[in-house]
């Protein structure tokens, strides 16, 4: 086919976003059948259309390689889809089996299943994940993102217990490690807030909006920062309109402007 791989992928999604999931996931399921259609003709030792022409093993791992790569993304795509219908059974298991073509994401992966338990309140699954993630990071050489996410780990588990002076240190730690983490910083003020500051909560949301507006114009974040205006002062919709103007000259039509709570 002329039509490139990632634009078939974007067709398959695009439903999605239009409230019609299953419609999405019915495309991204034969969008995998032929994935898997094509690594099964590659490993017999026939070309990516089932044909005997002879590959050379360079090229032929070349195509493994990137027909895997894609079926890994199309499977990504299948489990966010079905996050977005509440299936988290499915979604799971959909993220288990990434895992087998992806190995070196099996931090990543388990991470962000054990968070998905966290999203549901199953606490001691999350915990279960957590360790096994904590168990893969000790096996392998010191690696700084792993650091991060098992910290972010611990944090999360944390805010789930409202033990929110622990998540803010755990946070802080994250942001030693990589002091510009959204996440992280996103959350550590959520902490503080938590924990009655909300002065420092607010001017650290404000310092990291106006100094790099290009990370951190991002709605989770301007939700916190409304939240706290509206909290903090009787002038709140004055400043909401001030954040509203600096979303307009840097985001496109996409961005929900829900966030800023101005209605």
């Amino acid at each position: 086919s002329m039509v490139p791989f990632s634009m078939r992928l974007l067709h398959a999604e695009l439903p999605q976003y239009l409230a019609k999931p299953q419609e999405a996931l019915d495309r991204l399921h034969n969008l995998k059948t032929v994935c898997l259609a094509i690594l099964e003709n590659l490993e017999k030792g026939s070309a990516e259309d089932g044909s005997m022409i002879t590959l050379t093993q360079e090229n032929r791992q070349a195509s493994l390689k990137l027909w895997r790569s894609r079926l890994s993304r199309v499977m990504y795509s299948m489990a966010n889809c079905l996050l977005l219908m509440k299936d988290y059974i499915l979604a799971v298991e959909t993220y288990h089996s990434i895992i087998q073509y992806e190995p070196q994401q099996r931090v990543q992966l388990l991470s962000g299943i054990g968070r998905i338990f966290l999203q549901v309140g199953d606490v001691k699954m999350a915990e279960i994940y957590f360790q096994d993630v904590e168990k893969s990071c000790q096996m392998k050489a010191r690696d700084p993102t792993h650091t991060t996410c098992v910290l972010m780990n611990r944090a999360f588990v944390y805010l789930s217990q409202n033990s929110y002076a622990e998540a803010h240190a755990s946070f802080l730690e994250v942001l030693k490690i990589d002091p510009r983490h959204p996440v992280a910083n996103n959350n550590a003020a959520v902490c503080l807030l938590y924990l009655g500051r909300l002065k420092e909560s607010l001017g650290q949301l404000e310092g990291l909006v106006q100094q790099d507006p290009a990370l951190y114009l991002h709605e989770s974040v301007l939700f916190n920062l409304t939240t706290m205006y509206e909290l903090e002062s009787s002038r709140s919709t004055q400043k909401k309109q001030a954040l509203l103007e600096a979303v307009a000259c840097r985001e496109g039509d996409s961005f929900n402007t829900q966030c800023l709570k101005l209605v």
